[in-house]
């Protein structure tokens, strides 16, 4: 045979014999990994899962698996010439000894002087045809099956040592904090180490019965009475290997996870048991100060301090796996024996025992093996671990998941913000972190066991589907009471019914509602992606965008019909994308329109029993709206995170046993979505309720000086107060939302004042129409709305636009010196500006009795007339 690679006595790596693999040794480490020479990798590849896929596909077909581990059929039956061979073999080692990736010989050589050295062979499948081949001229192979046997115990042993005294170098060498965070990382990589030894362990054994069963059974003259056929040679060792390694690793499982205690007991139970710190159970006469363990010799958690500290290297080398994890491990890593461990060991424990069932499915093949022979007696590590999982694990973490969460419900401030006095003290940049309200930390925190099992158990399993059946039973128990919550801050609001209105806006032939109108505005935008963990908006199926959603549509290809295409000025509002943060001025104009489709009521100033008609939310049940629109899409935003694989993101089309549990958490951030639609329009109303006292104040007829209406100020001093509030109870990205769009609103508000005073009807009834100083007070409103506004948007992650507000409020206060100008100047400024103001808006201008000029409406049609001449000579001249 031609190829190979490197090997020392116990590590095996990947050859080159027609893509032979070891799914057992660790590939891709990271640097602060410490390798010796005579070490073994640790963690198992991606080979392994490729490796078991394939088996399992190939079982449910019933078609005879690839081989990738066991060596390839043409090179076992490869002429072999004994002492060629193996003459080259030893000369290729002597000269890569002098290299430093083979220093196994030296290394032994220095550690026991006397002893000789061995030869080491580079080739390891050509080392086990030689030793097969010596052995057979000798006729020793039917002693091969007994040696092994004799030695197979204290052999794995060994290995189990060897890395027992690598990770108690490894800790010795690490300083640990007496009080610091207990981590398993310690324990997963002595257990994938000592799973990876034994893995190579079990290629090296198969790769040596694979060759000797092919060499019983090539010659016929070979006599092997202990063997019944030549396809059962070393049986029985495979199995005993395969039994001691079970074995070896259940006693490290089970001092990990220490069954005897409660699955939920936690660091502070432990330390408060009846059990004095060396393990012993205190006497009656040990109470108060003494049951305490403070006077005791013994430590916490059943372990001894003097022990761990006269613990060396060669006293822990001798432990048996469970005494060296609670003696050595736990003590130097803070850590506790929890039953809860068992879901962080079952990934690694799950891919080394497919790769062990692979590696013999493929030595049964080869070899043509009578799989109805004895099979092991020991009880796999696998089973025990996802025995203990599923009676002992599972039962406790459900009933945390479902009474945590029914529990946090229950309270009386289940969903009441969580104040931080020392909120303004951490400075702006700060601000947007704010506490979740205790149902939605009790739902994170409670299921957050049971959603890391959903990665580490296998999906469509016993223990699978009702762990999603109780995570589904929480989240939908958790829903039934937000929707209660939602119901008491929302009922009979004026906010809430305007949300449900249905309204044709634009071109559109269906009625489309308000809540999805201003889904729109770029504001909306910003607000779904701070909460969607940096992930783009899911795209919602066609039916979704013709009831009225704010998803875009891919772009037709040219060569469809035009019923296919969308037209850039049909009105559609489902027709723009919150992430397309292009249009600028013009789009969120053209959303203002649309969304007064559905606010005449509230705009319409002049009614007696304006106040009366609309209902508003008082303070705190606007800082409970706020609160709780940011815990609940914060906790769906934090579930999403949990359910998303770390190769795989969350797709739309998810499997069936899953789906209804995402689809709970879509609902979770629908109804945060829709408290903060419900706060930004009830502040909407709050603004249009104070601006609405406007346009009835006496200021505007006052001759002898210029006075701001009382409700200017009352304005400005609620939106600043409001902020801090908002902000405090649900966060700078909420509080944000809430008063997004206001600097286009305040603005259209003074307009529509001044239409209305103009037209009459809303002054006191001694006044004669508005006067100079009234119109200076229009203006100076305006100037101080815009103060007041943006010192109360002034945090961050505000969504205040500089340039809609500088438009919005430039032409505002544009619209209200047009009042006090007289009529040729009127007509001289609407040739100039006749764009900027609707025809409606300029016709009024024309009839009203302004302080200099009386109205003449005719000269507004005149202006009109002349410029639809002029914009007729234009289009005919550009057709020619």
């Amino acid at each position: 045979p031609k190829g190979g690679s490197v090997a020392s006595e116990r590590r095996l790596k990947p050859t080159s014999y027609g893509g032979l693999i070891n799914p057992f040794v660790r590939q891709g480490e990271k640097k602060e990994v410490e390798e010796d020479d005579d070490s073994v990798g640790s963690t198992g590849s991606a080979a392994s899962d490729v490796i078991s896929t394939a088996f399992s596909q190939a079982s449910s077909q019933r078609a005879p698996p690839k081989v990738r581990m066991m060596i390839p059929r043409a090179t076992i039956e490869a002429e072999l010439d004994l002492e060629a061979d193996e003459r080259r073999c030893l000369e290729e080692s002597a000269l890569s000894t002098a290299t430093k990736n083979t220093t196994v010989a030296k290394t032994t050589a220095a550690d026991s002087p006397g002893a000789p050295t061995l030869p080491r062979y580079v080739d390891h499948v050509l080392a086990l045809r030689i030793l097969v081949e010596s052995l057979a001229r000798l006729g020793r192979l039917d002693d091969v099956g007994s040696k092994l046997q004799e030695e197979l115990a204290q052999e794995l042993r060994a290995i189990a040592k060897q890395e027992q005294a690598k990770t108690f170098a490894r800790l010795e060498n690490r300083q640990v904090k007496r009080f610091g965070k207990a981590s398993l990382k310690d324990f997963r990589r002595h257990l994938t180490s000592l799973l990876s030894s034994y893995g190579c362990v079990m290629i090296r054994l198969a790769h040596l019965a694979q060759i000797l069963r092919y060499r019983i059974s090539s010659d016929s003259t070979i006599s092997t009475p202990s063997y019944e056929h030549p396809s059962l040679a070393m049986h029985r060792v495979l199995n005993e290997t395969q039994d001691i390694m079970n074995q070896e690793v259940k006693g490290f499982l089970r001092a990990c996870l220490n069954e005897a205690r409660p699955a939920e007991t936690t660091k502070s139970t432990i330390r408060g048991s009846k059990k004095n710190g060396s393990g012993s159970d205190a006497g009656s006469h040990e109470r108060g100060l003494f049951s305490l363990g403070i006077l005791n010799e013994g430590g916490a958690y059943g372990f001894d301090p003097a022990a761990a500290l006269a613990a060396n290297r060669a006293s822990t080398v001798e432990l048996p796996p469970d005494q060296f994890a609670l003696t050595v491990m736990f003590p130097k890593t803070n850590a506790s024996p929890q039953v809860r461990h068992a879901l962080t060991f079952r990934r690694s424990v799950a891919k080394w025992t497919d790769g062990i069932e692979t590696l013999r499915k493929e030595l049964v093949y080869m070899s043509k093996e009578d799989i109805s022979s004895e099979d092991t007696k020991e009880e796999r590590a696998m089973d025990y671990l996802d025995l203990v999982i599923q009676r002992t694990l599972l039962p406790v973490l459900q009933d945390e998941a479902v009474n945590g969460t029914i529990s946090a419900l229950e309270r009386d401030d289940a969903f009441e913000p969580v104040m931080d006095h020392g909120y303004y003290a951490r400075g702006k940049h700060n601000q947007q972190i704010v506490q979740m309200c205790v149902a939605c930390q009790a739902l994170y925190t409670s299921t957050a066991p049971l959603f890391a099992a959903l990665h580490r158990l296998p999906k469509g399993g016993e223990m699978y589907l009702p762990l999603v059946a109780v995570l589904e039973h929480a989240i939908l128990t958790f829903i039934s009471r937000v929707k209660q919550r939602v119901e008491s801050i929302c009922l009979d609001k004026t906010a809430d019914k305007l949300l449900d209105k249905l309204e044709k806006v634009g071109r559109s032939s269906k009625d489309s509602s308000f809540s999805n109108v201003i889904e729109r505005r770029k504001a909306f935008g910003t607000l779904k992606h701070a909460y969607s963990d940096g992930e783009e908006y899911e795209q919602e199926t066609e039916d979704n965008l013709d009831s009225g959603t704010s998803v875009p549509l891919l772009s037709p290809h040219p060569g469809d019909t035009k019923k296919r295409h969308v037209a850039k000025d049909s009105g559609g509002i489902g027709r723009a994308s919150a992430l397309d943060w292009g249009g600028g001025v013009e789009r969120e104009e053209e959303t203002l329109y649309m969304e007064l489709a559905f606010l005449r009521d509230v705009m319409a100033f002049e009614k007696k029993d304006y106040e009366t008609g609309i209902v508003l939310a008082n303070n705190d049940e606007l800082m409970k709206a706020c609160c709780l629109s940011h815990s609940l899409m914060m906790v769906s935003c934090l579930l999403e995170r949990r359910l998303r694989t770390k190769n795989k993101s969350w797709e739309k089309k998810s499997t069936g046993q899953t789906r209804a549990l995402r689809e709970a958490v879509k609902t979770i951030k629908e109804h945060g979505v829709r408290m903060a639609k419900f706060v930004r329009i009830d502040m909407l109303l709050q603004a249009a309720l104070r601006m609405a006292k406007i346009c009835k104040s006496s200021t505007l007829i006052a001759k002898d000086a210029v006075r701001l209406p009382s409700s200017v100020n009352d304005l400005g001093e609620y939106l600043t107060m409001t902020s801090d509030h908002l902000r405090e109870a649900g966060g700078s990205i909420v509080a944000a939302y809430a008063f997004s769009c206001l600097e286009q609103y305040i603005p259209h508000m003074l307009k529509h004042t001044v239409v209305l005073v103009a037209t009459g009807g809303v002054l006191p009834m001694s006044a004669n129409g508005i006067t100079l100083n009234g119109i200076e007070a229009l203006d100076r409103s305006g100037s101080v709305l815009y103060r007041d506004l943006k010192g109360a948007t002034n945090f961050e992650n505000s969504c205040w636009d500089d340039e809609l507000a500088a438009v919005s409020f430039e032409r505002s206060a544009s619209y209200i010196a047009m009042m006090e100008l007289e009529m040729p100047e009127l007509e001289e400024y609407c040739r100039k500006c006749w764009n900027d103001f609707t025809e409606e808006e300029l016709k009024v201008m024309f009839r009203m009795q302004a302080p200099r000029r009386r109205g003449d409406v005719k000269k507004f049609y005149n202006i009109k007339d002349k410029f639809e001449k002029k914009l007729d000579k234009f289009e005919k001249k550009s057709k020619r």
